[in-house]
């Protein structure tokens, strides 16, 4: 059997376009960069987005704390330091809601990035015109328990999304959250 020493003219050019040019990587890397600058202000936002929804359950979870320490003391609200930093005699938000929102992740806003949670032991501020009063006690008669802020973010941690309230969450004496 006789093997040819040249392989015929269709094989020969096959052999030759079988790789990419320069031109034609730059273009694929062209595009998956810019379907990546596409994306990637969407991700962001749908973080921005979880982070909001677990700090609304985390207000929600603290409020319905904030009920359960009422309803055993002659439905009255806790009396609890605005900043315990600088309100030094009343006791935090934390040490008083602790035997009924034991989970330290509850007191943490997901979005706080100023180190309130490190500073002053919560995430969330407690309003304090409710300090120690009945609950549906005159501010919320006036107001309407859910119209009445309880607990809220300390700053705007999140992005304003036109609620009324800036970029914090609330918690409402009625047991609602929102923005």
């Amino acid at each position: 059997m006789v093997f040819p020493t040249r392989l015929p003219r269709r094989t020969r050019r096959w052999r030759r376009a079988r790789g990419f040019t320069l031109v034609e990587l730059l273009v694929v890397i062209a595009v998956i960069a810019l379907l990546a600058g596409l994306l990637l202000p969407a991700l962001s936002r749908a973080r921005a987005e979880a982070r909001r929804a677990a700090c609304l359950s985390n207000l929600g979870q603290l409020s319905k704390a904030v009920w359960m320490y009422a309803s055993e003391h002659d439905s009255q609200f806790p009396s609890v330091a605005a900043r315990p930093t600088i309100n030094e005699g009343l006791p935090r938000l934390r040490d008083v809601l602790w035997s009924y929102a034991r989970d330290p992740n509850v007191f943490r806003c997901p979005a706080d990035t100023q180190g309130f949670y490190e500073k002053e032991g919560s995430s969330y501020e407690f309003n304090t015109l409710l300090n120690g009063r009945r609950q549906d006690g005159l501010i919320e008669q006036v107001i309407g328990s859910s119209r009445t802020p309880m607990l809220y973010d300390y700053e705007n941690f999140h992005p304003d999304p036109g609620g009324g309230y800036g970029g914090k969450n609330v918690a409402f004496c009625d047991g609602s959250v929102g923005d």
